[in-house]
């Protein structure tokens, strides 16, 4: 077995190469935010934000980098990572193991838009949206969307003058800044904002805007002071699945009390269904 580790063309890949197959984890940087969860979820430590220099006075949001001798390359980054900048690939196929294998889920990326419902020419959405995510054609009046690049921020939504667009975030939390604490003209949370989540408000203040925060986490990374700025996540919208590893990540991407409101949900869920089953065979 081998294991290699490489960078280039604004890539970082690493690799496990065996007899049977070859395991390769590929980083994108122009997708990568430098947020937090891929750093919780991994449940081995393999990865890590190096911070940056800040450039013509601006945060730059940390650098991500994996241990090629610790990961596992079962995917589980690749998973939570709102951004899709993480792509494991297994004998040359996309592909994750721990979804694969039932071990974790896969996000909940709910966009969809009506184009019957779009004013022609109209192109808010695409403007609105801080990732690329949509794109319009103006002549033939339709809205593509990169759904695998949803991050789960209502600003297309917010900006489209007729609804036609639905979007839901799949991770649900709060962020709370202290702005006692925040230094004078700090604005380093600001700049590395993937979705523009903050902003100042008439005094100068930092001011979160709720709705379209995504509690990534990127701009706790660059905060200089412990404290001033608290992002919590409470839940996370997926696909279905019961499984320790997932159950251990959420944990570590949440709280242990939400761990225990997803426990308490499935088992009423599963309940529900056996007294469905049961009358169902009753009335046979």
């Amino acid at each position: 077995m081998k294991r290699y580790k490489k960078e280039e063309n604004g890539k970082l890949e690493i690799g496990q190469v065996m007899y049977t197959k070859t395991f390769t984890l590929t980083v994108d940087r122009a997708l990568c935010k430098g947020c937090q969860l891929c750093r919780l979820a991994c449940p081995h430590h393999a990865i890590r934000l190096i911070p940056q220099e800040d450039v013509d006075g601006k945060a730059v949001a940390p650098l991500l980098d994996v241990d090629e001798n610790t990961c596992d390359f079962h995917g589980i980054c690749a998973v939570v990572c709102p951004f899709s900048a993480i792509t494991i690939t297994v004998g040359g196929l996309n592909e994750s193991p721990a979804v694969a294998k039932g071990a974790f889920p896969e996000l909940a990326r709910d966009i969809a838009v009506c184009n019957e419902s779009c004013v022609p020419g109209c192109t808010k959405c695409e403007e609105a949206c801080p990732l690329g995510v949509l794109s319009v054609n103006t002549e033939a009046g339709e809205v593509a969307v990169k759904k695998e690049l949803c991050a789960g921020c209502p600003a297309c939504w917010m900006a489209c003058p007729e609804d036609a667009v639905e979007v839901s975030k799949f991770i649900e939390g709060t962020i709370q800044i202290n702005d006692e604490l925040c230094p004078a003209d700090c604005k380093r949370c600001l700049d590395v904002c993937p979705v523009n989540a903050l902003a100042l408000d008439e005094n100068g203040k930092v001011l979160a805007k709720e709705l379209l925060c995504i509690y990534c986490g990127a701009c706790k990374e660059v905060c200089p002071v412990s404290g001033a700025l608290k992002v919590t996540r409470s839940a996370i919208r997926h696909t279905p699945v019961n499984s320790g590893a997932w159950h251990k990540g959420l944990e570590r991407l949440t709280s242990k009390a939400a761990l225990q409101r997803e426990l308490a949900a499935g088992n009423a869920a599963r309940a529900r269904t056996a007294v469905q089953n049961l009358e169902t065979e009753v009335n046979a």
